[in-house]
């Protein structure tokens, strides 16, 4: 399988400035940190919801390509997808409102049911040209988003690393997260750093680039599209470390499970396999 050009480059910038993060990671927290940043935080609380939004789209993609024989297997493409949708929208629109300090359950839900029927529209729209590979697409977007989930938020329950912000230099330091102590805490997640949660679910902005192969309009948009994802996560991984919640090293793994998270499941979904294709159209 070749990968393109500008994922190579990607990666092995990754690889630099993780070895960078091992002589610098507090340095670089140090100099950038600034909590009070007006442009920072107006970013974090737009970080996950492109996430989000890409879920609740490829949940809607689930239902529109599903097949049209009544099976038992499309009623529960059908209900998953409806459900899946109607959940991711109602994050986005919690954690928008979340973000701002807002708490009205009747503006999540107006923001979930005007994400529902738009994501609906557009897949219903895309389904009309290709809906095999608007399937897989799908397919790989929420279960590369699973597996990012439980990853991280299993690396946070037990690595107890304190983000840059609560350091106070008595009992919470700063240590290195190959150093850092182990510790069980469920909640781990809204107090720890590593992995960067916000970077790993970030990176699902990458599946963006697989839009040209289920839609005809973006065949000769690529490269457009990969520079909209790079410059998100670089935006997201600068405003993490200013703001203090997260260290470049968290970042880069956090990056790091995301893309090997995406690429698994890339690997599994589009093997040229006649098998493969067999139990994907079914």
């Amino acid at each position: 399988m070749k990968i393109r050009k500008e994922f190579q480059i990607f990666f092995i910038i990754l690889v630099m400035l993780l070895v960078v993060s091992y002589y610098f990671d507090y340095k670089i927290s140090d100099d950038l940190y600034n909590r009070s940043s007006l442009i920072c935080r107006s970013i974090h609380v737009f970080a996950q919801i492109p996430a989000y939004l890409l879920m609740a789209f490829f949940s809607a993609g689930i239902f529109n390509s599903r097949s049209r024989d009544y099976s038992s297997f499309s009623m529960l493409s059908a209900v998953g997808g409806f459900l899946l949708t109607a959940v991711f929208g109602f994050l986005c629109g919690y954690v928008f409102l979340y973000n701002l300090g807002l708490y009205s359950i009747t503006l999540i839900m107006a923001i979930d049911i005007g994400i529902f029927v738009c994501c609906y529209m557009v897949t219903k729209l895309i389904c009309d040209h290709d809906a095999y590979a608007l399937r897989k697409a799908s397919k790989l977007g929420l279960s590369s988003f699973a597996l990012i989930l439980i990853i991280t938020l299993t690396c946070t329950a037990f690595v107890d690393r304190i983000p840059f912000r609560r350091l106070d230099g008595t009992v919470n330091v700063f240590k290195p997260w190959y150093l850092a102590g182990l510790s069980f805490d469920p909640m781990g997640f809204l107090n720890r750093s590593f992995p960067s949660i916000t970077l790993a679910l970030s990176s699902d902005i990458l599946l963006i680039n697989l839009i040209p192969q289920f839609s005809r309009r973006f065949r000769d948009r690529k490269t457009i599209l990969s520079i909209i994802s790079f410059s998100w996560i670089f935006v997201i991984a600068i405003s993490q470390i200013i703001l203090g919640y997260s260290y470049l090293s968290d970042i880069l793994i956090g990056l790091l499970i995301g893309c090997m998270s995406i690429f698994l499941f890339y690997l599994v979904y589009y093997k040229k396999n006649d098998s493969f294709k067999e139990m994907m159209n079914k």
